[in-house]
């Protein structure tokens, strides 16, 4: 893992997903880059600088949070791990996710809530663009990751080959911070499945993986979303992966099902979309 971009609004749960990126980033050698995005429907990197000139407003946000970003990077100062500041304008989750593609980063590191959250409102529109867009994994915190508890990651999944290369881009994650992996199959009365089928599918999904630490779960729930949440904190995790699939099949998880999870829950939530 060599590349984490974390997103920094300068609100608490920015603040959170820096810290926890950094505990990843302690335990291999990736360095972070934190961004700050100025919301504009602006072409701002192609105008030119007379083109700027009329936009002052815009200049003054810009040269507020470069102050701001460099602050708050001395601040939070981490032992051998490079950390920059970036300040771009745009529309934040096109900036963030063509960022992510630019540095060929490993991994963003998302506030579930941006900066004006108001309690009992569902996770940020940004958050959400940013898991539904982005090709690398992202993980949206709520609190600071657990460095204990982030040594065990539920994958809940309906194990189909479909997903498997979202599961293979999440590898480099759990290989860095020395994860075991739960593999976790939801049975639901709606939509229920012989054990011995979900344990086939589990463990040819299995096949190709032995150089993780694998167990295979079947949990009985009247709700996808609950299980995944009741059967993660019942075994203390510290991360829950999806792999999410952004077309409405059966195939796999919908990305609402990663929104939902998220919401419902103080774990940190790893997503890949895969088509």
């Amino acid at each position: 893992m060599k590349r984490i971009i974390v997103p920094v609004d300068f609100s608490p749960y920015a603040e959170n997903a820096f810290l926890s990126a950094a505990k990843i980033a302690a335990r291999g050698d990736a360095s972070i880059s934190c961004v700050n995005v100025i919301t504009s429907d602006l072409d701002w990197k192609n105008l030119s600088e007379k083109e700027k000139a009329k936009y002052p407003e815009i200049l003054d946000l810009e040269a507020e949070a470069k102050d701001k970003l460099k602050s708050f990077i001395l601040d939070h100062k981490v032992k051998s791990t490079p950390v920059e500041g970036l300040v771009e304008v745009g529309v934040p989750n096109q900036v963030l996710t063509e960022l992510a593609h630019k540095q060929k980063a490993d991994l963003i590191v998302i506030g579930a809530y941006g900066k004006g959250y108001e309690e009992g409102k569902f996770i940020g529109s940004t958050t959400q663009k940013v898991m539904r867009n982005a090709n690398c994994p992202v993980l949206a915190v709520k609190k600071v990751l657990d460095g204990r508890a982030m040594k065990k990651m539920v994958f809940a999944s309906l194990f189909n080959e479909v997903s498997k290369p979202a599961f293979t881009r999440m590898k480099p994650l759990i290989k860095n911070i020395g994860a075991s992996v739960y593999f976790l199959f939801i049975n639901t009365p709606s939509k229920f499945t012989d054990s011995g089928k979900a344990e086939e599918q589990m463990r040819k999904y299995a096949i190709g993986q032995e150089d993780l630490i694998i167990h295979r779960h079947i949990f009985n729930h009247e709700d996808a979303e609950k299980g995944i949440v009741a059967f993660a904190e019942k075994e203390n995790a510290g991360i829950i992966g999806i792999a999410s699939n952004v077309r409405k099949t059966n195939a796999s998880y919908q990305i609402g099902v990663t929104d939902t999870v998220l919401f419902k829950s103080d774990i940190p939530v790893l997503s890949v979309k895969f088509e």
